[in-house]
This record gives structure tokens, C-alpha cells and sequence, in this order.
């Protein structure tokens, strides 16, 4: 294992800390954003079984239920990624 030094010129270390900081920042309401958005990916029956890491049946079953919401387009069933994980959230409360 390599060390790497990292030689920082013309700054104080306030400066430097709020500016790790502020990135820091950025990142996570960037992931944050690039998270809401992929929640209204929708998926197929396959794709939702596997995110939840069930079967088919399984699936099935809890759809018959109303525990996961799901729609057709034209005979497909369909399931919006954000209604599974809500479902998978409310699922685990106690």
C-alpha cells in the first residue's frame, strides 16, 4: 500500500475544511436528485421480483393483496421502482 501526500499551498485550514465541506455538500444533494428521479423507473414483473429479491408467485401474491400497487399496459403488469420500495419500507416497520 502506497502513501500519497497531498501538499495544499495559499490556504488556511478553515478555508480548505468549509470548502471540503461545500463539495461534500453538492455530492450528496446531487445523489440525492439522481435518486428521486430513478424512483419513477418502472419496472416489469421480473425486474420487481428481483428488486425485492422474491419470486414471481410470491409477487404475485402481494399484489392480489394490494401490499404492492401495480397497473397494466395493455396485458403486462407494470410497477412504479417507488411504489415497490415504499412497500418494501412500510413492510419492515414495526
Amino acid at each position: 500500500m502506497s502513501k500519497e501526500i497531498l501538499q495544499v499551498e495559499n490556504t488556511n485550514s478553515d478555508d480548505l475544511t468549509n470548502k471540503i465541506v461545500k463539495d461534500v455538500i453538492i455530492g450528496l444533494k446531487t445523489f440525492w436528485s439522481q435518486n428521486q428521479n430513478n424512483s419513477e423507473i418502472i419496472l416489469s414483473r421480473e425486474e420487481a421480483a428481483k428488486l425485492l429479491s422474491i419470486s414471481l408467485v410470491t409477487l404475485w401474491d402481494l399484489t392480489r393483496k394490494d401490499k404492492i400497487p401495480a397497473f397494466r399496459i395493455g396485458n403486462k403488469v407494470r410497477y412504479k421502482k417507488s411504489d415497490v420500495l415504499n412497500a418494501l419500507t412500510k413492510k419492515n416497520q414495526f
